[in-house]
């Protein structure tokens, strides 16, 4: 059986991506536009669990004119660039991964934008356990979970074999590999983005952990 994961939220916290990217647009905005308290600004409304309109809303709060379109589009930009130097694994994702891949091969599916998603695994070092990860972005936006295709395409790399998915967010992480006859894990962890997320139609999981310190037992 060939384990695949998901990235964001089960292998490493997603929001340690995103403060160091929100610091990133913070040091563009003063760089670029002289908003000297922006990038803590961002910082605070994320740790109060903003995750919405986030730049119009530090202007708003630091009495700023509302950003442009252009000004907006800058700063996405430079938050979805942003190439971090490291992450931190989730301990016991880093600890189960290492176990399986001496064990059996592994694979990752993950959405999200392009060059994110890569600088993300760079980051991690994630290569080292696991190659050849597919991002869906990369074979069109179309092909965004609950698209089936990277599953299709991961499936004819490995004919003949069976497949489990483990990932975090039922709204669209298992519909497709369900479909296909592939088993299927959440990992529910409490402070992750989609903890509170419901299953989708056909889209529930097979099993539910807290923690993928029980995944080699379930395997």
């Amino acid at each position: 059986m060939i384990v695949v994961f998901d990235l964001d939220d089960t292998l490493y916290p997603e929001s340690a991506y995103a403060l160091s990217a929100l610091a990133a647009a913070g040091r563009f905005a003063q760089a670029e536009f002289g908003w000297d308290a922006f990038a803590a600004k961002l910082t605070e409304l994320f740790a109060r669990g903003g995750r919405r309109e986030l730049f119009q809303v530090a202007a708003r709060d630091l009495g700023l004119n509302p950003p442009t379109e252009q000004q907006l589009a800058a700063l996405l930009s430079a938050y979805r660039e942003h190439r971090p130097t490291s992450l931190p694994w989730y301990p016991d994702a880093l600890e189960v991964v290492r176990t399986l891949h001496a064990q059996r091969p592994l694979a990752l599916i993950s959405d999200g934008y392009l060059p994110a998603q890569q600088y993300k695994a760079e980051a991690l070092g994630l290569a080292q356990w696991i190659p050849n990860p597919i991002f869906t972005e990369a074979l069109g936006r179309e092909h965004w979970k609950p698209s089936p295709r990277a599953f299709e395409l991961l499936m004819s790399r490995h004919p003949g074999q069976d497949f489990v998915y483990v990932a975090d967010n039922p709204g669209k992480d298992f519909i497709a590999p369900r479909a296909l006859g592939w088993k299927t894990i959440r990992v529910r962890r409490l402070e992750g983005i989609y903890a509170q997320a419901i299953d989708a139609p056909r889209g529930s999981p097979d099993q539910v952990i807290s923690s993928l310190q029980g995944l080699p037992a379930i395997l």
